[in-house]
């Protein structure tokens, strides 16, 4: 009884389980069962090409990509991958926005940002934004 009560045993026990389970979602048997193959895990490939949330407060630098209007709100979208990031309005983003009316919508950026996130979705906060050809 007094075993069951010290901390030491309970951190051992939780230690022992995240091992475990570290160790058996490696080897891909605690989710899928013992007879998977490597043919069935999914490349590295493929899981990059699914989406990744980005860690609130990742800083993002030297981004290429274009920006468009979605709706209410400026979007990036990332040159050579089919990523897109809402932006937060702020003093950046309003220069970004006014130098778009002037000019081509085609323009190709090159961005500073740090990323944050709220309901599972990535937003961009610009720190730099500028214009490439």
């Amino acid at each position: 009884m007094r075993t069951l009560r010290s901390p030491a045993f309970w951190v051992g026990v939780i230690m022992l389980t995240v091992a475990f389970i570290a160790n058996m979602t490696d080897h891909g048997s605690f989710m899928r069962g013992s007879s998977v193959s490597a043919e069935d895990r999914p490349t590295l490939s493929q899981m990059a090409s699914e989406a990744t949330l980005l860690r609130e407060g990742t800083v993002l630098t030297d981004l290429k990509g274009r920006f468009r209007k979605q709706v209410d709100r400026m979007v990036f979208v990332e040159d050579g991958t089919n990523r897109s990031y809402k932006c937060l309005e702020n003093l950046c983003l309003q220069r970004v926005a006014s130098s778009m009316q002037d000019e081509d919508r085609k323009l190709v950026w090159l961005i500073s940002a740090k990323a944050t996130e709220f309901n599972e979705e990535n937003y961009l906060v610009l720190d730099k934004a500028m214009r490439t050809r």
